[in-house]
């Protein structure tokens, strides 16, 4: 199973995420998307295509970065960051021991949401699939302000037809989102 972590930071800003991918002392190779970034560790290992000639994740030295994004205007995504060899430990120890050191350089950073927690302070902010996934939500310090001045976040991957239901909720909130 791939390893998945979330945040939360202005996407307007520079990355806090992708600056902590570049400093690392054996940097990856990173490719930018229309999303955010792909990053091949090619010092612990080659690509492995699969048979339709894509790259297989599960089997290669991979990491995707979903950046914060705006979205409908109002809405800002959460950012997610996917370690997807599996398993990751066996395939790649290197790049597990880079996975352990950002979970805890990311857990340093205040946990705005987690299923795990009873109390949840900004879960009223946390729109559409959000509060669906069960690993937690750490803000960096724009994404902390944003939540208390009242932005909204929603998933990366919510799809047009959720967002116009969020957007339907919150126009009755008095936040009007931006049309399509």
């Amino acid at each position: 199973m791939s390893t998945t972590f979330r945040f939360i930071a202005n996407p307007l800003g520079p990355s806090d995420v992708i600056s902590w991918f570049k400093e690392l002392p054996l940097p990856p190779t990173m490719v930018q998307t229309e999303r955010g970034w792909n990053l091949h560790f090619h010092e612990f290992g080659s690509l492995v295509y699969s048979i339709d000639s894509t790259i297989n994740p599960q089997k290669s030295p991979v990491v995707i970065i979903f950046l914060p994004r705006v979205v409908r205007g109002v809405l800002w995504t959460v950012g997610e960051v996917h370690f997807l060899s599996t398993p990751l430990k066996q395939q790649f120890p290197k790049l597990h021991r880079i996975s352990t050191a950002f979970s805890k350089w990311l857990s340093a950073m205040p946990c705005v949401y987690s299923n795990n927690c009873k109390e949840n302070e900004f879960a009223y902010y946390l729109e559409g699939s959000v509060q669906n996934q069960d690993t937690p939500v750490f803000a960096f310090e724009s994404g902390y302000s944003a939540l208390q001045s009242g932005r909204y976040f929603v998933a990366d991957s919510d799809n047009e037809y959720r967002l116009d239901t969020i957007c339907k909720t919150l126009a009755l909130r008095g936040v009007p989102c931006a049309d399509v």
